[in-house]
């Protein structure tokens, strides 16, 4: 049965959500535009982030659409932003907003909750990210986490670990900026809800947080793809 997320927008956000994107259609800076608007129709927190992180410029959806990858093939070779994929996984099991931006891609409303995900959640995201790689019977899978992130190392030893039981071939490492090593990826597949490293992938992106949910949870996310 699929769970659809309880999420009402206030009154005039789609008249925000249109001022917002005519704005930035012209190059208007982004956060500016956010206050401006926001204040404007006095949104709620929650939809500034909708518009921070959900609606970006037709262009901008046109060149992330063409990178953008609703499948990967067995026996790919595989790269993952690990914090990435972990936390918006984890922030839906803890029951904080998500939602599908203007691109396609899953977003999660994280500067709104301040707190880490608590240890518990963050397992539980690795487990399932790694029930739905078995899936994909990948040739072999690299994980970057952010080495500057205090509990980095420790997600590394439990990824590996877990990899290793379950005869997953490739391992998680440590880097100092997991945006530039995605970058300079030239064959495989990417997987990130990261628009910096969207906009510059040389290589197909899945959205693999989206994927993970949808299959294990059958979520109905609440959706901005599509809007004019």
């Amino acid at each position: 049965m699929n769970r659809k997320q309880t999420f009402t927008v206030s009154e005039h956000f789609y008249d925000a959500l249109r001022d917002y994107r005519y704005l930035l259609e012209r190059n208007y800076p982004q956060k500016g535009i956010v206050k401006l608007t926001g204040d404007h129709y006095r949104l709620p927190a929650a939809e500034r982030v909708l518009l921070y992180r959900g609606v970006v410029t037709a262009g901008k959806i046109k060149a992330r659409q063409k990178v953008k990858t609703d499948r990967i093939a067995p026996g790919s070779n595989i790269y993952i932003d690990g914090f990435n994929v972990v936390r918006t996984v984890g922030s839906y099991l803890n029951g904080n907003f998500v939602f599908i931006g203007m691109d396609g891609f899953l977003r999660d409303v994280s500067e709104l909750h301040r707190k880490k995900l608590r240890r518990e959640i963050l397992e539980r995201s690795v487990m399932l990210m790694l029930d739905y790689l078995e899936t994909l019977q990948p040739e072999n899978v690299t994980l970057c986490f952010d080495k500057p992130i205090s509990h980095s190392g420790n997600m590394v030893v439990l990824v590996n670990g877990q990899m290793k039981e379950r005869n997953l071939r490739g391992s998680a490492v440590p880097v100092y900026s997991p945006d530039h090593v995605l970058k300079e990826v030239e064959r495989g597949c990417i997987c990130s809800g990261d628009s910096a490293i969207i906009d510059a992938a040389k290589v197909p992106v899945f959205d693999m947080p989206q994927a993970i949910l949808r299959q294990r949870f059958g979520v109905e996310f609440f959706s901005l793809e599509g809007f004019v």
